[in-house]
């Protein structure tokens, strides 16, 4: 069949691509492409980690032993490991491990906070817990008391699957949960363990949560088949090539845009950089020189970040085929700057959700469109509508949604939620994203907003995400937010904040500052969207994936 909606065929063509097709997509998990890479290319690096490395042999026998200890432990196919990490080793030979006895995972920040953690650990009913020796004291006994199904916990230290790395404690009983030392339990594993003999790739594997900016986080449920299949959509236009890319991303794996970038990179047995704090910009550069990489993964900001950094800036980038940014389209300021530093002509964005794997369109570097979102990939039909679930014209915003085989099962325990986010209509299941956004003549779709991000002010419609792009041009702004408040003088209407975080070290007062403030945007915005109460801040609320938390935002008072 073919996999290019009629809309895009030309545009497809003009990117020279042609002729692909979704049919008979091999039956495979995580775990089938490691143990090929291993019995092919056994020595070719899989994990790089503070300098040191793992090759795909060493992945597949660790994941082997972890796989063994887990149905050692009683941990049945369809029940669920929770990783509770950076991104460290040990969470990738999880991952493979889990996929490869058919157990599920679910992805938990490390940044977020226990009641946080409790929750979803609650919600996912998790058997197993990995997570790091730190957590021994702070989480672990709430954590094993607030959660019945819970009955093994194991500790690990970021460095212990390194060469003379320090190891976590052997083991030690808390309540009802026995809790282990990772690195001891796989020791003790059997090395060659009896194992199913196959997991079909349509099988529930990851339960990844929402990021949880318009209510509780939801448990996404994914397939392998969910997961994998990006790998052939984004093909023609990354064209990975098998045992030669180096991946260097800076995406957190606990969030699916993470996970996908590192799935894509183990199916093509490419070399990936962990980097497990990205915050920590010197270290990324650094690693980025010991093994210069042909692809980088980073979200906008800190993008922004890195093209103000000499580290980044002297760097070798001849290697460099693509960067992969997703979160935010990226503005055309800045994709100037960083093409200053890293050449033209490679850079991407890719939008998607934690409900459709998080791909659904891609905006090529073969054609990059600044402050778009580009076109969908191949196998996936995007569309725009209005709220009778009918398509709006071209340059009209309504709400995106998203039919494709990367869409969810469903949401983990709340059926309610699954009905309202998944519509059945005639045969084919719709997503509904929530964004806001409008197709151009050429198919390229823009992002305005989220649904419940967008203001009403005297009738007109204020898309935060624009005024912010526009505002965050100002040399003295770190960081910005544009929420609305109810206006109690004329219902049905909001009033504009504007929440402005400074960079460090303006020494220009506040009073100026916000006079130029509102100079900037009375001259460049219409009379509606200027803000009407300006509130400077330390810092900005984040969700747990590093997103601004509008919802806090909103509620402050």
């Amino acid at each position: 069949m073919s996999v290019f909606p009629t809309p895009w065929t030309e545009t497809y063509r003009s990117l020279g691509i042609g002729g692909l097709t979704l049919s008979n997509l091999p039956d495979l998990t995580l775990s089938d492409y490691v143990r090929e890479h291993a019995r092919r290319l056994g020595e070719r690096e899989a994990l790089v980690f503070l300098g040191q490395s793992l090759s795909y042999a060493d992945l597949d026998r660790l994941a082997d032993r972890f796989a063994g200890a887990l149905l050692a432990s009683g941990c049945q196919p369809g029940e669920v490991l929770g990783i509770h990490l950076p991104n460290t080793p040990q969470l990738v030979v999880a991952l493979v491990a889990a996929a490869r006895i058919g157990v599920v995972v679910t992805c938990i920040s490390p940044i977020t906070s226990a009641q946080e953690c409790i929750a979803q650990a609650q919600d996912a009913r998790l058997k197993v817990l990995l997570t790091s020796d730190d957590a021994l004291q702070t989480l672990v006994p709430t954590l094993v008391a607030s959660v019945p199904s819970l009955s093994l916990v194991l500790l690990s230290t970021p460095t212990e699957l390194l060469a003379d790395g320090p190891k976590a404690f052997s083991s030690a009983p808390i309540q009802q949960a026995h809790v282990h030392g990772f690195a001891a339990l796989l020791q003790q594993a059997d090395p060659s363990p009896a194992l199913p003999s196959h997991v079909p790739a349509d099988a529930v594997l990851y339960v990844m949560y929402t990021g949880g900016t318009t209510g509780m986080p939801k448990g996404a449920r994914l397939s392998s088949r969910n997961m994998l299949v990006t790998r052939a959509q984004l093909e023609p236009f990354f064209r990975l090539r098998d045992g030669a890319e180096i991946v260097a991303s800076a995406f957190p794996v606990f969030h699916i845009g993470g996970l996908t970038v590192l799935l894509n990179a183990l199916c093509t047995a490419s070399t990936f950089v962990l980097i497990p704090n990205p915050r920590d910009v010197e270290h990324l550069c650094d690693e980025m020189e010991k093994r210069p990489p042909t692809i980088l993964a980073a979200l906008p900001t800190l993008l922004q970040v890195l093209v103000t950094r000499p580290s980044f800036s002297a760097l070798d980038f001849s290697a460099l085929r693509l960067v992969i940014s997703g979160a935010a389209p990226l503005v055309e300021s800045e994709v100037e700057k960083l093409e200053v530093v890293i050449g033209r002509g490679k850079i991407c964005d890719v939008y998607g959700m934690t409900e459709t794997a998080g791909v659904q369109t891609i905006n090529p570097s073969a054609r990059f469109k600044p402050g778009f979102v580009g076109v969908p990939v191949p196998g996936t039909d995007v569309r725009v509508v209005n709220e009778a679930f009918e398509d709006v014209a071209a340059g009209e915003p309504g709400e995106i949604v998203v039919s494709g085989p990367q869409v969810m099962h469903s949401y983990v325990n709340t059926p309610e939620e699954t009905r309202t986010a998944l519509q059945t209509i005639d045969g084919r299941v719709w997503v509904h994203t929530g964004d806001v956004g409008a197709f151009d003549g050429e198919g390229y779709l823009k992002i305005f907003d989220r649904s419940k991000d967008m203001l009403i002010v005297g009738g007109f419609k204020v898309f935060s995400v624009e005024v912010e792009n526009q505002l965050r041009d100002l040399p003295f702004i770190e960081g910005c937010a544009l929420v609305g408040r109810a206006d109690l003088a004329r219902p049905g209407n909001d009033v504009v904040h504007l929440y402005v975080q400074r960079v460090a070290g303006d020494a220009v007062s506040q009073e100026e500052r916000e006079h130029e403030l509102l100079a900037f945007c009375r001259a460049s915005l219409a009379p509606y969207k200027v803000p009407k109460e300006i509130h400077f801040v330390d810092s900005l609320p984040l969700t747990r994936v590093g997103k601004v938390d509008k919802r806090a935002l909103r509620s402050a008072r």
